[in-house]
This record gives structure tokens, sequence and C-alpha cells, in this order.
């Protein structure tokens, strides 16, 4: 083989070995870029793994990386290395208003591009480019937008200033890609950074969630034992009443039962003395027997009432101080609530009309139900009929479908809508300054639903009373 040939062949094994290396690095570096995008960085360490790869395949001493925000179209250094721009001159962290330069030219025209001073002489006379950042002495210069998805994160560019290092196409092609996988490593930081903060942002959600979860179940068992003590106490402050006046509406007839039969004693001992003195007459006898008589007709008749009080006010209160089911006469059951509120009803002019069968009777919680028409006929006459003189009061029972039906109505003031939407809430009362608890008709609401499991509607109008629907189901 002659010299001139084997030459030949040397300078082609060389360059094949050089291809062959180049591509294996190549290869290596490229495998390295596109496994960035599967591991989850933190940015900073991001660019700087990028920069150490790009190194090892071209010179890059000098490199940066810049970030769009194209909202307010500027670009973000987070990573810069040259150097000569060290020092005072060091532009990390700089925020840069997009204009005409190297960087907004890749950016606009989202386009790689490798560049030379006779280049970006020949650029600026075309006006593409007005000026160059930062040193301007460098002998190329290359940048690749960050494109992924057709969404552009910003750009990643490379200088030399030495003129033996000059960087070709296929040194652009290599920082094309890395720059697209820089875009995706990029995204998947971004999104994984999202994707942790939107679960510590759940957990604490959640947590915050069970804290209030808690404390509102704390709260709400809390408001119901005092709702439940607060209706117990109206339940006793209503039976307190109650006692109160038949203890007064007793005293009468035991008062006059009292004076009779002083009176009575009176009569026997002057009797008595006549007839040991010997100066009793057949007329003072006889003017004794009649008072007798009557004395004894005046102390019947009102001990008969009292004792009527007592044995209604003692069913009555036996009833609303317990919870247990009996068999009640409902009519005759009525009578006796109505008798118990004698005391409260006796000095006014309204009028009680029922309207049930006498035969009618029902198993049911007979205490609920007195509470229920004492509360009733009771908020008739302090709010429906304030300031009426003399107000009516109707009721009508009766059995249907297994169900104790109750009509209540009255024609005192009525309400108006807004008041009516609040009437059985707990505290509210339309007599809040004159001593209302705002308990009454919510007490109505609980024993209907829960000691008698009923239903209760009400319906009014200003100035045409108000009216009551409830339903009772009866057991056997």
């Amino acid at each position: 083989m002659a010299p001139e040939s084997l030459q030949t062949e040397i300078v082609t094994l060389k360059q094949q070995l050089f291809d062959l290396q180049y591509a294996e690095r190549l290869h290596h570096a490229l495998f390295k870029i596109a496994s960035l995008s599967h591991e989850e960085l933190a940015l900073t360490d991001l660019y700087q793994r990028v920069h150490e790869i790009v190194s090892q395949f071209i010179d890059a001493k000098n490199f940066f990386i810049g970030l769009l925000n194209e909202e307010e179209q500027t670009l973000t250094l987070p990573y810069f290395v040259d150097e000569q721009d060290v020092g005072d001159k060091d532009m990390t962290g700089q925020v840069l208003q997009l204009g005409q330069g190297l960087s907004s030219y890749v950016i606009r025209t989202k386009k790689p591009k490798l560049l030379t001073p006779d280049k970006i002489t020949q650029l600026m006379t075309e006006g593409e480019i007005k000026e160059v950042l930062g040193s301007t002495d460098f002998k190329c210069w290359m940048g690749a937008p960050m494109i992924t998805g057709g969404m552009l994160h910003g750009i990643i560019v490379v200088q030399s200033y030495a003129e033996q290092v000059k960087y070709n196409q296929q040194d652009l092609q290599f920082l094309d890609y890395v720059a697209n996988h820089i875009a995706m490593a990029i995204e998947s930081n971004i999104n994984a950074t999202q994707r942790r903060e939107a679960q510590r942002h759940l957990a604490e959600q959640h947590r915050l969630l069970e804290q209030n979860n808690k404390m509102l179940t704390d709260t709400i068992a809390q408001l119901k034992k005092t709702q439940q003590e607060l209706v117990q106490r109206e339940k006793m402050a209503s039976l307190g009443g109650l006692v109160a006046g038949i203890a007064h509406e007793i005293n009468t007839p035991l008062g006059i039962c009292v004076t009779g039969i002083s009176h009575l004693a009176e009569e026997h001992k002057q009797l008595k003395a006549d007839y040991v003195n010997g100066t009793l007459t057949e007329e003072a006898l006889q003017e004794y027997l009649d008072e007798i008589e009557q004395g004894l007709k005046i102390i019947s008749t009102n001990a008969d009432r009292g004792a009527e009080l007592v044995k209604s006010f003692k069913q009555v209160a036996v009833d609303q101080s317990s919870n247990e089911q009996r068999q009640i006469n409902v009519r005759s059951y009525l009578d006796e609530i109505l008798l118990s509120l004698k005391p409260k009803l006796k000095r006014l002019k309204h009028t009680i009309e029922i309207e049930c069968e006498p035969q009618l009777s029902v198993m049911l919680n007979a205490g609920a139900i007195s509470q229920v028409f004492s509360n009733l006929i009771m908020n008739s006459i302090i709010h429906g009929f304030d300031e009426i003189e003399q107000g009516r009061i109707k009721i009508s029972i009766y059995s249907k479908n297994n169900n104790l039906v109750i009509h209540y109505a009255d024609n005192g003031k009525g309400l108006a809508p807004e008041s009516l939407n609040q009437l059985f809430e707990p505290f509210y009362t339309t007599k809040r300054g004159d001593g209302g608890s705002g308990l009454g008709t919510h007490l109505i609401y609980n024993l209907v639903h829960s000691s008698l499991k009923g239903s209760i509607k009400v319906n009014s109008e200003l100035g045409k009373g108000l009216a009551y629907l409830i339903k009772i189901p009866l057991t056997h």
C-alpha cells in the first residue's frame, strides 16, 4: 500500500473513531438530559445538572437559563455563569424586560439560533435586534427556546469568548434537544411541586376540617344539652305557674268552708248554752236547724269545688311531670286542662269553643298533650289577644286514619311572614322586653315532634289570627 493511501486510510479511521466517540458522548449526554424529566429535583439543582451535562459535550463555560413570564413580558435568570460577568456584573436572579436583544430574538422567533459577531451585526442592520446585554466580546453565541407541548418556558444560552471554540450546527441541534428536555423537566418539576403543595394544602384543610368538625360536634352537643335544660326549666316554670294559680284558686272555697264551719260552731255553742240554761225556744231551734242546713250546703258545695280543683290539678301536674302514656278521654281531659287554667282565664272575657266527640278515647302521652294545650292557650292570651278585650279560641279534635287531628285557631293579632318563619325557633319572642322567654312555641314543637312523634303546621296573617294543625299518630 502506498504511503499516501495509508495516510488517507489512517485519517479516515481517525475520523470514524472521532465520529464514534462523538456519537457515544452525544448518546450518553442525551440520555442524561432525557432522564432529568423523570427526577424530582429542585430547580436550582436541575439547572446545575444541566450545565454539567452540556459541559461534557460542548464547551459551556459561559451558560445561562432564562425563564419567561409571558404575561409580564419579562425574562428571569435563575442560573447564570459567565467568565466575564462576575462580581457586580453577575446577572443571577435578575429580571430583564423583553426587548430586541439576542435572547428576545430567539424567544420571538421560537427557533434555535447560532450567532457570530458578524451575524449579529447583520441582524442589527436588519432591525431584528438592537442591543446585546452583558459582555459583547464573545466569539460565538447559541440560544435555544425551551418549548414543551407548544408552551414556551424560556431560553438556554451558551457562548464562547475563545477564538478556538466555535460552535457548529451539531452543537446547536444538541442544545435545542437539551432545551426541549429542560422544558419537560421544568414542567414536571412544577407539576410535582404543585402536586406536593396541593397534597400539603389538602392535608392541612383536612386537619382543619376535622378540628372544626370536632368543635361543631362539641358545640352542637352543648347546645342540645342547654336546650334540653331550658325546655325542662320552661316545663317546670309552667308547672310552677299552675301550682301557684291552683293554690290561689283553692284558697277561695277552703276559706268559705272555714268561715262556714266557724259560723256553725258559734251557732252550736249558742244553742247548747240556751239548752243548758233552759232558755231554748222552739223558734230558736228552728232557726238553728235552718242555719245548719244552709251552712252545710255552702260547705259541701265549696268542698266539692276544692276537691274537683285538687283532682284536676293533681292529674294535670302528674302528667306534665312525666312522659308516660295512658288512656284518656280527650274531651274530659281537655276540660281538666281548662280547669287548671281557670285562675288565669276567669278574669278575662275570652271564650274557648271545643268540638270533640264525648266518647273519643285515645292512648297517648297525656302530659305532653296537657303542656301543648296549656302553651297554645296561654300564647293566644299573652300574644294573640294583646290589647284585644274579647278574643275567641276554637279547638276541633277528631280521629282520622289512625291519627289524632287537632285544629287550633284564635282570632288574635296574627303574625307577619318573617315572624311566622321564626315562630318555632328557640328564644324567638315578640315579647322580648316584657319577660317573654321565646321557648313557649319551641316547647310545643319539641313536644309534638319528640314526645308525641307527630307533626305541627302553622298558618297566620296579620290581623287574621293564627291557626295550628297538629297530627299525632295513635298507638293501641
